[in-house]
């Protein structure tokens, strides 16, 4: 895969258009959301599923605390089509405060299941591997890379 910060960005309002334009296109959506001493990583997996016609565009949303406190949180949303399935992500969590990456079709719906640090790692690999035995000192600075790679994307 390409250094992260050559994966396409876009925003929640583009992607109808761009859906319209490929249907083969493939999204992930990322944001983080702090509360306390909570950090949770809200991703949203989008593509237009090619076995299905009654309801052929779907979302899988998953929360996940990046320090494990809490079990992860799945939600599978499909929709007859892409602005019927932006209306709902909508109404589940406020998509235009998403990072939208344009993701290559090699990666799949599985990717926004693995943990907040493996996805990171995943998208961008100037990151570096993800190590699930790395110590809690370089998960802790992984994570801050993570966030901090998130917060620029989110500011371009």
């Amino acid at each position: 895969m390409s250094n992260g910060d050559q994966l396409p960005l876009y925003s929640a309002v583009q992607l109808p258009e761009l859906l319209r334009q490929d249907s083969n296109r493939k999204f992930i959506a990322l944001k983080v959301k702090r509360e306390a001493q909570n950090t949770a990583l809200h991703a949203i997996y989008i593509e237009k599923q090619q076995q299905s016609d009654l309801f052929p565009f779907c979302a899988l949303i998953t929360v996940t605390e990046w320090d494990e406190k809490t079990e992860k949180e799945e939600f599978f949303i499909e929709a007859e089509n892409i602005e019927q399935l932006m209306e709902k992500l909508e109404r589940f969590d406020e998509i235009h405060s998403f990072v939208f990456l344009l993701v290559p079709s090699s990666l799949g719906i599985e990717t926004v299941t693995m943990q907040p640090q493996e996805i990171f790692c995943t998208l961008f690999p100037e990151l570096g591997k993800f190590n699930v035995q790395a110590t809690e000192e370089v998960k802790f600075g992984l994570k801050n890379s993570a966030l901090a790679l998130l917060n620029r994307l989110d500011n371009l």
